[in-house]
């Protein structure tokens, strides 16, 4: 590196995180701190989101699909198949809903699925438009 050395000395300190990714970048540091920042203005935001997580998981067992009990925002539903979970995206994004899709080797054969991620703010609506999406998600899997 040629330059002044205060140059120099502010990228060897500074220049960390946009070469490896060891390193924590800038724009996640400060998202982080914003989040801390909402959380301190609203403390209850975690519990609605882990009331929502059950509640998706809830109505995924109501419709026989198979899920269980969220630790955290994120909901798995388990399809079987890599084909059938590929399937079941397709539907829930033809009818509003963006889930996940998880497929081996990220999960064990047998054992693809979907993963919904809950949200503080999913509302009565929000919850309406995903129990369709399942309910279809749902039929299709008794259909084959």
């Amino acid at each position: 590196m040629l330059g002044a050395p205060e140059v120099i000395e502010t990228l060897i300190d500074t220049g960390r995180s946009f070469i490896f990714d060891t390193g924590l970048a800038p724009a996640c540091a400060d998202a982080a701190l914003r989040a801390v920042e909402i959380l301190e203005r609203h403390p209850e935001l975690p519990e609605r989101a882990s009331a929502n997580a059950r509640a998706l998981a809830g109505t995924a067992r109501e419709l026989g699909l198979e899920s269980g009990e969220p630790a955290a925002a994120v909901v798995p539903i388990a399809l079987g198949s890599p084909g059938a979970a590929v399937s079941a995206v397709t539907l829930c994004a033809e009818l509003g809903v963006r889930v996940g899709c998880f497929r081996p080797p990220s999960v064990p054969q047998g054992r693809s699925c979907l993963r919904l991620t809950a949200r503080a703010n999913l509302g009565s609506d929000d919850l309406a438009v995903i129990r369709r999406a399942l309910t279809a998600v749902a039929e299709r899997k008794v259909g084959k």
